[in-house]
C-alpha cells in the first residue's frame, strides 16, 4: 500500500534559501506600517524597493498582511515588466488638478498697486471705478450705505471677494445700460449718466492696461481681460457755455470775500485770472510767484506735483493781479499761498482731499449763491478764463494759457466765443426800391370815393 505524499510547506524556502521578489512570501517580512511624527502607526502597510539604482516607496493601502504582501509582489513584477516610471504612474495616479481660482477684485487691485508707476491719486480713481462696477453688478451695497459708520469697510470687503470673471462683456454691457436706465426719462440726467458710465469704464479699463498686466505674475486672470472689448456711449458735448459776467462777479467777490474770507478770494483770483486748477491752487507756494516779472511758475515743488508734464509752464499775470497778490503776500505767515490746514472743515466723504478743502467749499458755496450754479463752480472759473482768452486771442492762445496737451481738448470743451455773432435778417427784408419814411403816414381827412370813373383813352 502506497503512502500519501506530504503537502508542500508554503513557508519552506526554495533550494537557494531565498524567495524571489516576485513571490509574496518574500515581502511578508519586509512590508511595514509607517509611524508618523506623533508616534501613531498607520493602519495600512507600505513597501520599499530598490531597482536599478532607484529607491522607491509605495503605500499598499491594505491593512491585512498577506494581502499587502501579494500586492507588494505585484508591484515589483510590474516594475520589472514595465519600468519604474510606468509603475509610478499606475500606483500613484496624479490627482486631478484643481482648477486655479480666478483672481478676485481685491487681489488684483493689491497686485496692480505694487507695479503701478503713476500717481497714487490716479490709481485710486482706477480702483474706485473697478469696485464701483463690480459692486453694482453684485448688488453689494447701496451707495448711501457706504457712508454710514463701517459702511465703507463693509462695502470694500464684500466687493474685494468678487472674482474677476464676473466682468464678462455681456455683464458689462448690461451694467452700462442699467446705469443710464436709473436716470429715468430726464434727458439731462440721462446725459450725465452716460458721461459717468463712460468715465467709470475708461478708468476701470486702464487698470488692465499692458503697463500694469505685463508685470503681474502669480494671479489667474480671465481671458479675455475685463473691459478689453467694452463699448462706450458717444461722447456728449462738453462745450462750455458761459453764463458768467466775470466783471460783476469779481467786483462782488472783492466787496464780500477780500476781507472776510481772504483765502477764498485768492482762490477765485487764481482760477478766474490765471486759469489754475484746484490742485494747483492748493499746492501753490509764494516762491512760485515772481512779482517782478509778473508770472507764476507752475512746476513740481516739495509741496507736490502737477497733473501732467504739459501742466508745467509760466502763467502771466497783469499788473492789477500782481498788486493784489503782493498785498496778500505781505500778510502771509506760511510758504503756501493758501493758508490751508482747514481740511477738517470739509464735508467730503470720498475722493481726494486737499489742504484747503474748507476754503474751497466756502468758495463753491459763495459762487453758487452768485450764479455759478454748476457741479464744480471753481473749475467753471477756469473754463471762463479759457473762454475769455479764446474770444480775445484765439483758440491756440487759449490752449497754451490752459496748458492743454492737445488743442483738440480746448476746441471741444473750453472755447466759447462770448461775442454775439448774428445773421443780418433786417437787411434781407429791406429791398433797394423801398424808401424809409421818417414820419408815419397821416390818416386821410376825407374819404375816397369807392368807385371812380374810367379815364377816356
Amino acid at each position: 500500500m502506497k503512502t500519501a505524499k506530504p503537502l508542500p510547506n508554503q513557508n519552506a524556502k526554495p533550494a537557494g534559501g531565498r524567495f524571489p521578489k516576485t513571490d509574496s512570501r518574500y515581502w511578508l517580512s519586509r512590508i511595514f506600517k509607517p509611524v508618523n511624527d506623533r508616534g501613531q502607526e498607520s493602519v495600512n502597510y507600505s513597501m520599499r524597493v530598490s531597482y536599478k539604482g532607484r529607491r522607491l516607496a509605495f503605500t499598499l493601502d491594505v491593512g491585512e498582511k498577506e494581502l499587502a504582501a501579494r500586492k507588494a509582489a505585484d508591484i515589483y513584477l510590474n516594475i520589472v515588466k514595465h519600468g519604474v516610471d510606468a509603475t509610478l504612474i499606475k500606483q500613484r495616479p496624479q490627482a486631478p488638478e484643481k482648477p486655479v481660482s480666478v483672481a478676485t477684485v481685491g487681489e488684483y487691485i493689491a497686485a496692480a498697486e505694487k507695479v503701478f508707476s503713476g500717481e497714487p491719486r490716479t490709481f485710486g480713481g482706477y480702483a474706485l471705478a473697478l469696485r464701483r462696477i463690480a459692486g453694482d453688478m453684485q448688488g453689494t451695497l447701496k451707495t448711501s450705505k457706504r457712508f454710514k459708520p463701517g459702511g465703507k469697510t463693509d462695502y470694500r470687503r464684500k466687493v474685494d471677494i468678487v472674482p474677476l470673471d464676473v466682468l464678462t462683456p455681456e455683464r458689462i454691457q448690461a451694467w452700462r445700460l442699467a446705469h443710464v436706465a436709473k436716470a429715468g426719462k430726464n434727458p439731462a440726467a440721462q446725459k450725465s449718466a452716460r458721461t459717468t458710465a463712460n468715465s467709470l469704464l475708461r478708468q476701470a479699463r486702464s487698470l488692465f492696461g499692458k503697463r500694469i498686466t505685463r508685470y503681474i505674475t502669480g494671479l489667474n486672470l480671465p481671458q479675455p481681460l475685463p473691459f478689453s472689448s467694452v463699448e462706450f456711449f458717444p461722447r456728449e458735448s462738453m462745450k462750455y457755455q458761459s453764463k458768467i459776467d466775470p466783471a460783476k462777479l469779481l467786483q462782488k467777490a472783492t466787496s464780500e470775500l477780500q476781507i472776510a474770507v481772504p483765502d477764498a478770494y485768492i482762490a477765485l483770483l487764481l482760477a478766474l485770472g490765471c486759469g489754475l486748477r484746484r490742485g494747483e491752487i492748493d499746492r501753490l507756494l509764494w516762491g512760485q510767484v515772481d512779482f517782478d516779472k509778473g508770472v507764476i511758475h507752475l512746476e513740481v515743488t516739495e509741496a507736490g506735483g502737477l497733473k501732467s508734464a504739459d501742466s508745467q509752464a509760466d502763467v502771466a499775470i497783469d499788473a492789477t493781479m500782481v498788486g493784489m497778490l503782493r498785498g496778500f503776500h505781505a500778510l502771509a505767515t506760511g510758504a503756501h499761498v493758501l493758508t490751508g490746514g482747514n481740511s477738517e472743515e470739509s464735508s467730503r466723504k470720498w475722493g481726494h482731499r486737499y489742504r484747503a478743502d474748507g476754503t474751497f467749499e466756502k468758495l463753491n458755496a459763495w459762487l453758487r449763491e452768485n450764479g455759478v450754479d454748476t457741479r464744480t463752480p471753481l473749475h467753471t472759473l477756469r473754463k471762463e478764463a479759457g473762454s475769455l482768452i479764446a474770444t480775445a486771442h484765439g483758440i491756440h492762445a487759449a490752449s497754451k494759457f490752459l496748458r492743454h496737451h492737445d488743442i483738440g481738448i480746448t476746441a471741444a470743451v473750453y472755447a466759447d466765443h462770448k461775442e454775439r455773432v448774428t445773421i443780418p435778417m433786417g437787411s434781407f427784408l429791406k429791398p433797394e426800391n423801398v424808401i424809409e419814411l421818417e414820419q408815419p403816414i397821416a390818416e386821410p381827412t376825407e374819404k375816397l370815393p369807392t368807385k371812380t370813373k374810367r379815364h377816356a383813352r
